[in-house]
């Protein structure tokens, strides 16, 4: 079911796109410019992931489905203060990245304290033993948070928003079904030895 909307699939990718950032951060080496376009790309395609609500509330078979979608969509439009998560860091995040070039994420290094530093050179991060790089958030609604765990909460909100919508529906997000006709594939016949000799 989830992989008919085109919600789901900008999800997926936005999923992948944290995933790899938390890998490049992992990384020991990395040039501080590359992590800015992982983010700019992933908090774009979780703002996208949103606004396919309207594109699959239109082009669902099933009209079931594109009620309950577009009716997520109001909800979240009606209750801003619900949903800080999408106004507040999503859509904001993405929309100050693509109209002025700018995002409230920067990186830091954070030693095995808890303690902060701002990294030392501007090209390549060579961070120092027992620290690990960190984004945080510079300014706005989630001021000094971690960035990475917002993308990951914003994820996590999406798939809840998406999953809500198919369940009010009366589907399930793994439920199969058939492209074309949008129904159920046959249950295959199961038959044991045991089976057919009571047939017989």
């Amino acid at each position: 079911m989830k992989y008919f909307l085109n919600s789901y699939r900008a999800l997926s990718d936005g999923t992948c796109g944290v995933r790899h950032l938390q890998e490049m951060l992992d990384t020991e080496h990395f040039l501080l410019s590359n992590w800015k376009v992982v983010w700019a790309g992933t908090c774009a395609v979780l703002r996208a992931a949103i606004t396919m609500f309207q594109v699959d509330a239109k082009s669902c078979i099933d009209s079931r489905l594109g009620g309950e979608i577009a009716a997520e969509w109001k909800l979240i439009s009606a209750h801003k203060e619900e949903h800080s998560i999408f106004w507040q860091f999503l859509r904001k995040e993405r929309d100050n990245i693509i109209h002025e070039y700018e995002w409230a994420a920067y990186e830091m290094w954070m030693d095995e304290s808890g303690n902060f530093s701002p990294p030392k050179l501007s090209l390549l991060n060579v961070r120092p033993e027992n620290s690990r790089t960190v984004l945080l958030m510079r300014s706005g609604h989630y001021k000094a948070q971690d960035s990475l765990e917002l993308l990951r909460e914003g994820a996590d909100w999406v798939e809840d928003r998406i999953y809500s919508a198919i369940r009010r529906a009366g589907y399930e997000p793994d439920e199969m079904r058939n492209i074309a006709t949008f129904q159920k594939p046959p249950q295959l016949a199961r038959w044991s030895l045991f089976d057919r000799s009571l047939s017989e």
